[in-house]
């Protein structure tokens, strides 16, 4: 009977710790999987706002000063650094001309390392490019 009772107890023990262990690789690889999602998420927002001044670009024909400024700072805002603005985006072009808009500048991607049993997470510089492209509609 007394054999038993510590058969039963020792099964407990492996059980709940195998139950730990898939607990803390579960919350690892969501840890991975949503490190991912956030650069992901910053390029998407990134290619919004190139979007957006471009199409101020289609109604105007160019881009003013101040909106320059504002788009370098929403870029800014998504982790962009080291921006360069080209294209046509100081020229006023006409009626159905062809307007460029190229965004380059530097990202810095979060990446988690592994090394020697422990986690770290690094900065990994990344060149970005956004490059679009329409007519002027103004």
């Amino acid at each position: 009977m007394l054999l038993k009772k510590k058969k039963e107890a020792s099964s407990i023990i492996e059980n709940m710790f195998v139950a730990l262990l898939g607990m803390v690789m579960t919350t690892a690889f969501l840890v991975i999987v949503f490190g991912a999602f956030a650069s992901i998420s910053d390029k998407w927002q990134m290619n919004q706002v190139a979007r957006e001044y471009l199409l101020i670009m289609e109604t105007e024909g160019y881009l003013t000063a101040a909106d320059k400024a504002e788009l370098i700072k929403e870029l800014e805002e998504c982790g962009l650094y080291n921006i360069s603005l080209s294209g046509t985006t100081v020229n006023e072009v006409g009626y159905g001309e062809r307007i460029y808009l190229n965004i380059s500048g530097t990202y810095d991607n979060n990446v988690l390392r592994f090394a020697s049993g422990i986690s770290k997470v690094t900065k990994s510089p990344t060149t970005v490019t956004i490059q679009r492209q329409s007519t002027a509609k103004q």
